[in-house]
């Protein structure tokens, strides 16, 4: 009899073994939609810190996926559910486009209610996506069982068959536009959910979440159980280019006061004037034996002819984080830094230029 193929069901060493991760890129280079592209970073783990030269920029690796969607902006992508990407565009035909980039194989999820608002926020938090808007917050649990295929076209639930839907949650979130939300962050311990807002353009010192409140100094933070604090990027003009960390507060401390937070003294980009920094994501690597980061950065070359017809580069540095004997942030390990040259499809205004969409699963 022939032998079961390692990647079924069926299990075996191969099955045990522990997948491999890999960045997946969300690029804005077609005219009919979106490519996702996939860049190994398995060669960066134990670089050294002299290891940091910067090679020549080269073509971005080869697609992967590519999906026909609006051009919309990036906001539209989350990652959730184990190894999926979402595109959750607002358009009449409302299924969902949920592509597994470990099968390769893309499905369809549950629609999105009527009357929903064009850019809600989106907040992986376990196995569950949270989706956080005005005057709604709501939650996609995993599907169902494949013994149990998911239905989300149903006329009635009495019919005992689960379905696969969007689920209100039940929380203390006052009514506020999402433009209001400056900065969001995950509890590590799986189930709290930070949101900072501001009024009029101005911070309020009030971060919402189920229980407790305080401020936080990026629009987005990722936990490093290493350092044992959230890590981010500083949306301060001032600052802008450092990394931030701050200690996770309890969820039972009801007090105002805003933890301490730290900037690291390395600047990671906007360290060349004759640069234009378009827009950076912070990718929380999560690697089993260190905690690791990368950086994705977009950079405008429209003044930097000598990378042929590029528009605009986006680079990758991979690095980790420790803090020095005197308690300062200080990254370590940083790896010579990858550039791949953007399509010139992907213009100036583009919204991902200044949000990359990128993904570690």
């Amino acid at each position: 009899m022939p032998r079961r193929p390692a990647g079924g069901r069926g299990g075996g060493r191969a099955a045990n073994r522990p997948c491999t991760r890999h960045l997946y890129l969300v690029t804005e280079d077609w005219i009919d939609g979106y490519s996702i592209r996939k860049v190994d970073l398995s060669e960066d783990h134990g670089a050294s810190e002299s290891d940091t030269a910067e090679h020549e920029p080269r073509r971005l690796p080869p697609v992967v996926f590519r999906l026909e969607a609006p051009h919309d902006g990036p906001h539209h992508f989350a990652a959730a559910i184990g190894t999926k990407i979402m595109a959750l565009h607002n358009t009449r035909r409302r299924d969902v486009p949920v592509f597994d980039v470990r099968t390769r194989c893309l499905t369809f999820g549950p629609p999105m209610p009527g009357g929903v608002p064009a850019r809600p926020i989106y907040i992986p938090l376990g196995d569950n996506l949270f989706r956080l808007d005005y005057g709604r917050f709501e939650m996609l649990p995993p599907p169902p069982p494949p013994e149990q295929p998911p239905r989300w076209k149903m006329v009635s639930n009495d019919i005992g068959i689960e379905e696969w839907s969007w689920q209100s949650v039940s929380a203390p979130f006052p009514p506020y536009k999402y433009r209001r939300v400056t900065s969001h962050a995950v509890h590590p311990d799986g189930r709290t959910i930070f949101v900072s807002v501001s009024v009029d353009g101005r911070a309020t010192g009030d971060t919402l979440t189920f229980d407790t409140a305080t401020e936080y100094p990026w629009p987005s933070a990722c936990y490093d159980g290493e350092l044992g604090a959230w890590v981010g990027l500083t949306a301060d003009p001032a600052t802008l280019g450092h990394i931030c960390s701050c200690q996770a507060p309890s969820t039972e401390d009801i007090s105002r006061q805003p933890p301490a937070w730290k900037l690291s003294r390395e600047k990671l980009f906007c360290r060349d004037p004759a640069e234009k920094h378009a827009g950076a994501t912070l990718v929380y690597l999560g690697t089993g034996h260190k905690s690791r980061f990368c950086l994705v950065e977009c950079v405008s070359l429209d003044d930097r002819p000598r990378h042929g017809h590029a528009l605009a580069l986006l680079r990758l540095t991979t690095f980790s984080l420790k803090y020095s004997k005197n308690g300062d942030l200080r990254t370590t390990g940083r790896r010579r830094v990858r550039s791949f040259k953007l399509s010139k499809e992907m213009g100036r205004d583009s919204g991902f230029l200044k949000n990359p969409v990128a993904f570690w699963l």
